[in-house]
């Protein structure tokens, strides 16, 4: 998932939300074809990522990117394995 384009995208919402991991999953909602909205609701609550608030904006937002992708990922293993 492009880091770049999606830090860019929620430096441009005005005012920004103070929950990163929404403002991230709802981008890669929007950009990922293949999660539907109960694959994004699940994102959601099995996301648990500590983002340091004092690093860049960007290195928040791949924080919260990899542990999307490695969630996905896990999933893409069960279901090989099912």
């Amino acid at each position: 998932m492009p880091v770049k384009s999606i830090t860019a995208a929620i430096q441009t919402e005005q005012p920004l939300e103070t929950d990163l991991e929404a403002q991230v999953l709802r981008i890669v909602a929007r950009k990922a074809d293949r999660l539907a909205t109960p694959d994004i609701l699940e994102l959601r609550a099995q996301l648990d990522v500590n983002v340091a608030e004092q690093v860049p904006l960007r290195q928040q937002v791949r924080t919260v990117v990899d542990a999307i992708s490695e969630t996905v990922a896990t999933w893409d293993q069960q279901e090989m394995g099912a």
